[in-house]
């Protein structure tokens, strides 16, 4: 199931997509640092938030790097909480709503968990897939300034199994929870660690990171204030009933 909402920018249509996520209970982290982690069903965004759909909502352009189709950067983890509520407060959260099934939703960034599960492959995550949707990180992430030191257009490499597009590769992405290096501290019912601390999690890698920072379990941290042309993000849409 997909939901959209569908914008026009001079004349050249844009879409925002959001492929649904059914729930289920995986395995969260890499070797020995594990955890069991039951998720609840989302919808996703199928791609980083386009530089197209920030202007649409925000009005103006802070990336780095311009141009429509690239995915937004050089936006904190604080920029994108007014991002989210801008769009909690208006007209794109109906569209979404009246499509999704459920009375009453929001968006908001995904949790750790969220993300990994879905860069996993959602209930597909025991294909066990190094990279988002395959084992070879050409086919699916920009990465390693292999096409310059600069972000892609979006939605050009091969999608995962849930049709989701630079989850590894291309820009870092803001997760919604405070950073703890012990995964014994992940929620196991999905939600967002929660716990004291300036820093906020990023998952994904980017354009200039090695291959081993574009695996599905790589996690890494940053001041949520901190912002550069190498971090994105992209949303999640939940029923109004889950935090």
């Amino acid at each position: 199931m997909r939901l959209s909402y569908n914008w026009t920018v001079n004349s050249s249509p844009q879409s925002f997509e959001l492929a649904f996520v059914k729930g289920g209970t995986y395995t969260f982290g890499e070797t020995s640092n594990t955890k069991q982690i039951e998720v609840q069903d989302f919808f996703i965004s199928t791609t980083p938030v386009s530089q197209a759909f920030w202007m649409h909502v925000m009005g103006s352009n802070p990336a780095i790097r311009q141009s429509m189709n690239l995915p937004i950067e050089n936006v904190s983890w604080d920029d994108v909480v007014g991002f989210v509520d801008h769009i909690n407060d208006g007209p794109i959260l109906a569209s979404i709503v009246s499509q999704s099934g459920v009375d009453s939703g929001r968006f908001r960034l995904p949790t750790e968990a969220e993300w990994e599960y879905a860069a996993r492959g959602g209930t597909n995550w025991t294909d066990q897939f190094r990279f988002s949707g395959s084992n070879d990180v050409d086919s699916v992430a920009w990465h390693d300034r292999k096409h310059g030191d600069h972000t892609q257009p979006i939605a050009q490499k091969e999608p995962n199994q849930l049709g989701l597009y630079d989850m590894s590769g291309n820009v870092w992405e803001w997760c919604q929870d405070v950073f703890s290096r012990e995964v014994e501290n992940i929620p196991a019912d999905g939600s967002a660690y929660a716990g004291a601390g300036e820093q906020r999690v990023l998952r994904g890698g980017c354009f200039h990171n090695w291959a081993i920072h574009c695996t599905v379990g790589k996690r890494y941290e940053i001041e949520h204030s901190y912002k550069d042309g190498c971090i994105g993000f992209r949303l999640v849409f939940v029923s109004a009933t889950r935090s």
